[in-house]
């Protein structure tokens, strides 16, 4: 009897581009995020970068330096995964390009959703003389949440349930969507979740009141970015999520 292959079980995903394209589509944010926090005396650090650095704390000031080595390692690694899958800066552009498209068509279904439940949209946290520094910061906190809720939380979710449902004897087809369908709402819960004040407390920062309509705006949000990294990578959905971020700063509200 014939041994069935490795990754039969493996979902197909056509299109989609190697996690190292991902990864190097969204160093500019990453970068973007070290000169912000660097060129802004006071700053508030990204909480998910903090949660995702635990390691580097007793660190003090020098985390920001091991930060950037682990960045330079990891970009080093993603470049020479790129090579060896056969992609190279067109398959970048194309990331980078369609996150920018994305978060503009995302807006107005954000807009959407905060007009049908009745909410407002947050407003970023205040800081003195919001300029370019600012703004990168801002803009750069996004991948390090696109890291955190649609890398490693959704991935984690999926392998649970699909592991589950494949202990229970489930059909490879019902295995991977029960793990899809877990790891998007799931991750959108918890993206919405974390930046509830009692969650940022717990961190040592301010976070948003627990009204029921800006937590569902939120879970929306972490649904729509959840299905673009899923289709196109961590980089689209980092930089979708960063066009977004900019928007909340820059004042852009609903008519």
């Amino acid at each position: 009897m014939s041994a069935a292959p490795a990754d039969e079980r493996a979902p197909r995903e056509p299109g989609r581009p190697h996690a190292s394209t991902g990864f190097l589509a969204a160093l500019p944010l990453f970068l973007a995020y070290e000169i912000g926090l660097s060129g802004t005396s006071g700053a508030r650090r990204s909480s998910a970068e903090r949660v995702l650095t635990l390691a580097f704390e007793p660190l003090g000031e020098h985390a920001h330096w091991a930060r950037l080595v682990l960045l330079a390692a990891a970009a080093l690694g993603a470049a020479w995964r790129m090579r060896e899958h056969g992609e190279g800066r067109r398959e970048l552009g194309r990331e980078i390009g369609t996150g920018l498209v994305a978060g503009v068509a995302l807006a107005p279904l954000l807009v959407l959703a905060l007009a049908w439940l009745g909410t407002s949209a947050p407003r970023a946290a205040a800081e003195p003389a919001r300029g370019l520094v600012a703004l990168l910061r801002l803009c750069g906190s996004a991948p390090w949440e696109e890291f955190l809720f649609r890398g490693a939380c959704y991935g984690l979710l999926f392998l649970v349930v699909a592991r589950g449902a494949r202990f229970l004897g489930a059909p490879a087809t019902l295995e991977r969507y029960a793990g899809e369908l877990a790891a998007l709402l799931g991750s959108a819960l918890l993206f919405a979740a974390f930046h509830l004040d009692p969650v940022q407390r717990w961190l040592g920062v301010p976070g948003e009141a627990a009204r029921t309509g800006a937590f569902l705006w939120r879970v929306s949000a972490g649904l729509l970015l959840g299905a673009l990294f899923r289709w196109r990578g961590l980089g689209a959905a980092s930089w979708a999520h960063a066009l977004f971020n900019l928007g909340i700063a820059l004042g852009v509200r609903p008519p």
